[in-house]
C-alpha cells in the first residue's frame, strides 16, 4: 500500500501578523521618606524613570505586602513620561517594623500604558528599617507584564 503525498496543516502553522508588544523599561528607586501624621505610617517618595523609547503613562501605584503596604493610588493627572524622563511619586506606606528588621519580597506595582497598551510593572523590594524604624527600600528586580485591561 503506497502512501499518498499530503501535508497536514494546522492553524498554528499559519503566520498571523500581530503588532509586536514592546515591554516598557522602567527604573525605580526610593529617594526619600518622612514620617506621616499617623503612627506606623511613612510618606515614601519614589523616582520612576522611563528607560524605553516609547512614552509611558503611569496610571496607579500600590505596595501590596502586609508589612510594607499602600493601597492603590490612582494618579490624577496620570504622569506621561517621554524617553529618559522621570517622575516622583509619594505614597503613604503602612509599616510598623522594629529597627534592624528586614522585609523581603515586598513589591511596588505600577499600572501603566505603553503605546496605549496596559501593563503592570513589578519592582521587587528588600526593605531595611534603620535605628528610627524608617524604611529604606532596595530594588532587586523590575519586570513588566502585559495585561488584558487597564483596570
Amino acid at each position: 500500500m503506497s502512501g499518498g503525498n499530503f501535508q497536514l496543516r494546522r492553524e498554528t502553522d499559519r503566520k498571523v501578523p500581530q503588532r509586536a508588544r514592546i515591554s516598557p523599561r522602567v527604573f525605580i528607586e526610593q529617594v526619600s521618606r518622612r514620617t506621616a501624621d499617623v503612627s506606623g505610617r511613612w510618606l515614601v517618595t519614589w523616582r520612576i524613570e522611563n528607560l524605553g523609547q516609547q512614552p509611558l503613562r503611569i496610571l496607579a501605584a500600590r505596595l501590596p505586602h502586609d508589612r510594607f503596604r499602600s493601597e492603590e493610588q490612582e494618579l490624577v493627572p496620570a504622569p506621561m513620561l517621554s524617553e529618559r524622563e522621570s517622575a516622583r511619586l509619594e505614597l503613604p506606606v503602612e509599616c510598623r517594623e522594629p529597627p534592624g528588621s528586614v522585609v523581603v519580597n515586598a513589591f511596588i506595582i505600577l499600572r501603566v500604558l505603553s503605546l496605549e497598551e496596559p501593563w503592570r510593572v513589578f519592582a521587587r523590594l528588600r526593605v531595611a528599617f534603620d535605628d528610627e524604624g524608617g524604611p529604606q527600600a532596595t530594588i532587586e528586580v523590575v519586570t513588566a507584564h502585559p495585561t488584558t485591561t487597564s483596570g
